[in-house]
């Protein structure tokens, strides 16, 4: 990977590490309901205006892509949101660093990937990661907040959609995809979530920033770039920047919320990568 390549992982894990920090300030004028929507409708305006690529997608596809659109942004964005309500930032970009393990664990249980027995040993470890995270008042004091388990399902839902959209990328232009799927979810955020929305618009002094930060970053160039990336250096080496979005929420957290994540954390959060990257490699 060249210095270019390296310094766009860089700006593509920052922005998406700095989505959980965005969330929570949003949070403090802004329902999670609100938040997703506004996130995928100012995503979707930059997207559909800097994509200009003609769609030429087959009309079954289309359903596929519908049902892409739920569980890559309409459920996470709504349940980190929601999650981010009783727990930190930190940890929920802590819990969103299982993406990988969730990704592996449902190709090989769903989509019957072939798999060897150390790789299946490296999905179990990951899920003993998973276990260190939620000890959030460290191991000495066994607690459960139930944001934590609102963040893991987003993580789920970020595992089934990898493996639904990737036949699909192969296909199409990935960018063409992104397109389509940001539109659909939007319409199935209005659906799921108008009715508990406020709608409140953000203001200048609490959640306008935030909120152009997640749907223009972290739901428009974020993805831009990470595509951009993953044509030019391949699957196995853009796969990193999954493993450095934690390491920066974790610095914004402490940064601008002084979130403390406590050592056991650290631990699973190792475990995890380590799993993850030990299970790509082999």
């Amino acid at each position: 990977m060249n210095l270019k390549n390296f310094l766009l992982a860089l700006i593509t894990s920052s922005i998406w590490g700095s989505s959980f920090l965005m969330i929570k300030y949003s949070l403090e004028e802004l329902n999670p309901s609100d938040i997703a929507i506004y996130r995928i409708l100012i995503g979707a305006l930059f997207i559909n205006i800097f994509v200009r690529a003609k769609e030429n997608i087959v009309k079954t596809d289309h359903v596929k892509i519908f049902i892409i659109s739920f569980f890559w942004m309409a459920l996470p964005f709504y349940m980190f949101g929601i999650a981010e309500q009783t727990i930190t930032s930190s940890l929920a970009g802590l819990i969103n660093g299982s993406t990988p393990i969730f990704v592996a664990f449902i190709a090989v249980v769903f989509y019957k990937l072939k798999v060897t027995k150390i790789q299946i040993l490296y999905i179990f470890t990951g899920f003993i990661g998973v276990g260190l995270i939620s000890l959030s008042e460290g191991i000495s004091d066994v607690s459960f907040d139930i944001g934590f388990l609102y963040a893991l399902i987003a993580s789920i839902s970020y595992g089934i959609a990898v493996n639904m959209v990737e036949p699909l990328i192969k296909k199409y232009d990935s960018l063409i995809v992104i397109k389509i799927v940001i539109r659909y979810a939007l319409l199935l955020s209005l659906i799921m979530l108008g009715s508990t929305a406020s709608f409140k618009l953000p203001t200048v002094e609490v959640s306008l920033f935030p909120m152009l930060i997640l749907g223009i970053g972290g739901t428009g160039i974020a993805f831009l770039t990470y595509y951009k990336l993953l044509e030019s250096v391949g699957r196995i080496s853009s796969s990193f920047i999954v493993y450095m979005i934690p390491i920066f929420s974790i610095f914004f957290g402490y940064q601008f919320l002084n979130e403390i994540t406590n050592s056991i954390q650290f631990v699973g959060m190792g475990v995890i990568l380590s799993s993850a990257f030990l299970y790509s490699r082999t």
